[in-house]
C-alpha cells in the first residue's frame, strides 16, 4: 500500500447503524485505534477484519525466521 495515511471513518446510515471502516492500518493497530470510538458507541454487532489486518503478523513470522 503506498499511501500510508491512517483513516478513520464513521458512517451513520439514515436508520441509525453505525459502522467504522479504517484504512492505513496494518495488524491490530486499527483495533487500538477505535477502541475509544467502539467503547463510546456501545455493543459491537460484528467485525469484518480486512486483508491489512494479517499483514503485520505475516510480516513478523517472516523476521523471526529469518533471523533463526
Amino acid at each position: 500500500m503506498s499511501d500510508t495515511t491512517q483513516r478513520i471513518v464513521i458512517t451513520v446510515s439514515p436508520e441509525g447503524a453505525v459502522s467504522i471502516k479504517t484504512t492505513g492500518f496494518t495488524g491490530p493497530s486499527c483495533r487500538d485505534a477505535t477502541k475509544a470510538i467502539e467503547k463510546a458507541m456501545g455493543v459491537s454487532e460484528r467485525e469484518t477484519l480486512l486483508p491489512e489486518f494479517h499483514q503485520e503478523q505475516q510480516a513478523q513470522r517472516r523476521q523471526v525466521r529469518q533471523g533463526q
